[in-house]
């Protein structure tokens, strides 16, 4: 039986019903090895894409290409998935099937087309100082000759963290980084869930084939980024808590880069916890307790002007005072975003360009 991650069925009307091809990371690897160093990164992007906005279905995936303007079969893009884009299935090598700045600008159509669906509606990202911080912190742990790769963000609610990382992970996007939230309760069994369906697995798999999964998507250039970790916390549990356990093996053994985002509260605790030694070799990893990026609660003005100028707000700097007033408000730069989209849909509903007294209305003054 397979250690890897179980089959994902994928049809289309050009191959048999008893078809399945793995989506997972490791069998992804093994097969485009032969492809050319910049086409593997982009065809491991495309699973996870066929996973995450095809459900697992070619024929979906040829629609989405066509109504970009590329004209790919079901087929040519199973084959390319399954490592035969310049193979027969033999292993024999053959003229590739599509011409590789084609199938790269191909991709890379996909790829902005599900960025501008995924960021429809929703709040710009800005980087701001503390946004910069946050990329540069995690891009300095990801060095492989790095000897500390556990990083620590400690913020409050409302200081960019999950913003900043979920973008950082954006950029970063052919799973070489991924981004996950703590699930609500400090559930091991559920947080392993989760991590093996971040590296394309399946709920319903063993155990023993989550964990496998797992531990062979990691290498010590792939990098995990847990938000909320406060959450997997056990109190009562002292020196045996379960997930802070696992994840110091994981980075002992697969080398990757592990970076937690905590609360002030939890930071305390944290160092609290040095005196019965068990966060002691924790924090240790994490270069020490110095080591932690510790955020500013209050955005600077200058970055406040910044956001307030990405939503088009006419004359920003004039009423630069009011608007820093807003992010310091109980939630902090959420309110201020938050304060701003309202704006900005009201004054686009009547035709007209975002000004103060649209923000105003906004908060009900």
């Amino acid at each position: 039986m397979s250690t890897l991650a179980e089959r994902a069925e994928i049809h289309s009307p050009q191959e048999t019903d008893d078809w399945k091809l793995k989506l997972d990371i490791p069998t992804m690897e093994k097969r485009i090895v032969h492809y050319p160093d910049d086409l593997r990164e982009p065809v491991l992007w495309l699973s996870g894409y066929l996973v995450s906005e095809c459900g697992r279905d070619l024929d979906v995936l040829a629609d989405n290409s066509r109504k970009l303007g590329v004209q790919m079969d079901a087929t040519t893009w199973s084959r390319i998935i399954r490592g035969q884009w310049n193979r027969a299935a033999t292993g024999k090598e053959t003229q590739p099937l599509v011409n590789l700045k084609k199938l790269l600008r191909a991709i890379e159509a996909l790829k902005r087309d599900a960025q501008l669906k995924e960021k429809a509606g929703l709040v710009p990202f800005v980087k701001t100082s503390r946004a910069q911080a946050i990329f540069d912190f995690i891009t300095a742990l990801r060095a492989p000759d790095r000897i500390n790769k556990f990083g620590i963000i400690v913020g409050r609610t409302g200081t960019e963290k999950s913003a900043s990382t979920i973008e950082y992970c954006r950029l970063n996007n052919h799973l070489a980084c991924i981004h996950q939230e703590a699930p609500p309760k400090a559930s091991y069994s559920q947080f392993v869930t989760d991590l093996a369906v971040a590296y394309n697995g399946g709920r319903q798999m063993s155990w023993d084939r989550k964990l496998n999964l797992i531990y062979e998507s990691l290498n010590e250039k792939r990098c995990i980024i847990i938000e909320n970790v406060q959450r997997l916390y056990i109190e009562k549990k002292e020196a045996d808590q379960p997930v802070f356990n696992f994840l110091q093996k994981l980075q002992d053994e697969k080398r990757c880069t592990i970076i937690l985002t905590i609360t002030p509260v939890f930071a305390e605790t944290l160092v609290k916890k040095l005196a019965n030694g068990y966060f002691e070799q924790f924090i240790g990893r994490a270069g020490g307790v110095g080591e932690f990026l510790r955020l500013p609660d209050l955005a600077e003005p200058e970055d406040v002007l910044l956001i307030a100028q990405s939503f088009g707000l006419q004359q920003a700097e004039k009423h630069l005072e009011y608007l820093v007033k807003i992010s310091q408000e109980p939630g902090l730069i959420r309110i201020l975003f938050g304060t701003l989209q309202k704006a900005k849909i009201a004054a686009e509903r009547e035709g007209e360009k975002l000004t103060i007294q649209h923000i105003k209305e906004a908060r009900g003054e």
